[in-house]
């Protein structure tokens, strides 16, 4: 239990958070994920494009699932969800390139 609480705790530190370094204008990339709850897929959206984004997926308890992004727009990328259980996963969204890091929690039904 103590686990989840520390995995929980990093999780939500994460959510909303971008991590940047050197002065750039990362924190003003705006990052949309939906549908949440999602049945099928979500959507992310990013306002501006990353250089090379990748994203990574976790359960509540902290299992790093395998999933296969599609691009479908310039910024705009569409993750398969219908397979996983139901329950609260979090979507972790990086480019290393520009130093920019930040993590969501979405529901699957």
């Amino acid at each position: 239990m103590r686990n989840k609480l520390i995995i929980l705790t990093f999780a939500l530190a994460l959510s909303g958070t971008t991590l940047a370094q050197g002065g750039s204008d990362l924190q003003e990339i705006k990052v949309s994920i939906y549908p949440n709850p999602a049945v099928e897929s979500i959507v992310v959206e990013f306002d501006r494009n990353l250089d090379n984004p990748e994203f990574e997926l976790n359960s509540m308890i902290g299992n790093k699932l395998t999933i296969r992004p599609e691009e479908v727009g310039i910024g705009k990328y569409k993750i398969p969800v219908k397979e996983l259980a139901t329950g609260y996963y979090f979507l972790i969204v990086k480019d290393e390139e520009k130093r920019f890091r930040k993590a969501f929690k979405f529901l699957k039904h």
